[in-house]
């Protein structure tokens, strides 16, 4: 996928906006080269990292994978073993069958089993069982007694709950889960991206602006002083300096502002990021320009943002959950019957050995099946279930359908936004230009004593607006450019994010 717009550059604004920075500059020591400057890509970095909604989200697939994990469980083999021991006693006999004057009896039963559910919703198992009987009547001929037998079991719906529709169901639907958290996770680190981006290039604008301001004090401060030897000279009047000081006024309080933006901004950029130690160190960020940017297309932007918006696959992966959900309760809707058998294969002997041999002849053996049937009068709850599911299935292709259209309206915003912004700053670059233009000319006609200081001051306020206007429009357009990257994806490949 190509990116719509090349990485910000590492440049101030062009000449001759950078030549009145860079007296300023030198005045905050150390210097910008001596201090480390976070790039926009480190600061993302460190949020995926740090931001706590990352985290969040990032423990929420976490557990959708477990639950896949819990809905596989269901199909693996369990095994199952128990043992008993009872012995009994009586003082005395009160039947002459009992074969003994004080009978006593001990009896030990062992049981182990494997069983599975099935594809098809049922239940096979596969057991054995050995019980040993001793007793002090005479009338035992098989003292001790050791019973042996080996069972097939199989528990079967035959209408409902029957078929892979209902058995892999719940299977199916943890995995669509885990793909929906997956997609959740995608959406909240192409939120948080965008969130970086936007304060990241709110505090470079900050930044700028703060130095527009220091440099406009400082010519401020240079006309007052001018007017004010002037004055000593008897060129200028007293009126003269009170416009310049008034300028220098106006100029020290827009720098207080800008002060406040920028720290403000900072703030914003480090809580975005998650990360508290930024919060005590100088914060540098990159000055924004922008070069060669793209205009998008629509049709192409909308072909991307289809294929992999977060905010609609979701709407996708839910239908399908509905999908799976309407098969089962399709077949949930009819009568239970069911299908039970078993087949056992026994053997009685005086030892062990003895009795598990005559389990592998098969000479004695036993078998049984059943069935049994179950209407719910009417039928209503499952019919209603039924229908419930149809609706939701609807609801879920209606969400599918609109979520498109405001995509499509979304797409076609966003690239109006961008294309607006490349237009704003071919304006906003004239209007610097003019701007400062106007400012030389005027200064040179208040050097010649053609002008006045309070149109001087006017002139220079008109060009700081213009740098500062033009940066804005520089800032709107990589905001516009990262809007239209978390509305198609592109900032996952942009920064080379990869998901597990």
């Amino acid at each position: 996928m190509t990116n719509p717009l090349p990485a910000p550059l590492i440049r101030f604004l062009r000449f001759p906006i950078r030549q009145l920075i860079t007296a300023t500059l030198c005045l905050t020591a150390p210097s910008l080269e001596a201090q480390e400057i976070l790039t926009v890509e480190k600061a993302i970095q460190t949020a995926l990292k740090s931001n706590f909604d990352v985290r969040i989200s990032e423990n929420t697939t976490r557990r959708a994978e477990q639950d896949v994990k819990i809905a596989d469980a269901e199909f693996e083999p369990s095994f199952g073993i128990s043992t008993s021991d009872s012995f009994s006693t009586q003082v005395r006999s009160a039947n002459v069958l009992d074969g003994s004057p004080q009978p006593q009896s001990n009896s030990q039963a062992s049981r182990a089993i494997v069983s599975k559910d099935l594809n098809t919703g049922g239940n096979l198992s596969l057991s054995t069982r050995l019980n040993r009987n001793f007793s002090n009547s005479t009338n035992s001929t098989i003292n001790p007694r050791y019973v042996a037998s080996t069972t097939l079991s199989l528990r079967q719906p035959l209408l409902s709950g029957y078929g892979p529709d209902v058995a892999k169901a719940r299977r199916r639907l943890a995995r669509l889960s885990l793909d929906q958290a997956n997609l959740d996770f995608q959406a909240t680190v192409l939120q948080v991206v965008n969130a970086v981006e936007s304060s990241y290039h709110s505090l470079a604008f900050a930044q700028e602006q703060l130095n527009v301001r220091r440099a406009a004090l400082k010519l401020a401060n240079a006309l007052l002083s001018e007017n004010r030897t002037k004055m000593d000279t008897g060129i200028a009047t007293s009126l003269d300096v009170l416009q310049a000081e008034v300028g220098v006024a106006n100029a020290t309080d827009r720098l207080l502002r800008a002060e406040k933006a920028a720290e403000d901004a900072k703030d914003r950029l480090i809580t975005v990021i998650g990360d508290e130690s930024l919060r005590d160190k100088p914060l540098i960020v990159e000055a924004p320009d922008v070069e060669n940017p793209i205009e998008p297309d629509v049709e192409q932007t909308f072909n991307r943002v289809i294929e992999n918006a977060p905010r609609y696959l979701t709407l996708v992966n839910q239908r399908r959950q509905r999908e799976i959900e309407l098969r089962r309760a399709k077949r949930n809707r009819l009568p239970s019957l069911n299908l039970n058998g078993d087949y056992a294969l026994t053997g009685l002997e005086g030892s062990l050995k003895s009795a598990y041999d005559d389990v592998t002849e098969a000479d004695s053996f036993n078998w049984q099946w059943s069935l049994s049937l179950d209407v719910p009068w009417g039928l209503n709850e499952r019919r209603a279930n039924y229908l419930k599911a149809q609706i939701q299935l609807d609801t879920e292709e209606a969400r599918a359908i609109r979520e498109k259209q405001r995509l499509m309206r979304d797409t076609r915003i966003a690239v109006r936004n961008v294309t607006t912004a490349l237009e704003g700053i071919s304006i906003r670059e004239l209007a610097t230009k003019l701007s400062i233009e106007e400012f030389e000319m005027e200064k040179a006609k208040f050097d010649a004593g053609l002008s006045t200081g309070r149109q001087v001051l006017e002139a220079q306020q008109r060009m700081d607006e213009s740098r500062v206007d033009e940066l804005q429009a520089k800032i709107d357009l990589l905001n516009a450019y990262s809007d239209l990257r978390e509305l198609d994806g592109a900032s996952i490949n942009r920064y080379g994010i990869h998901f597990d």
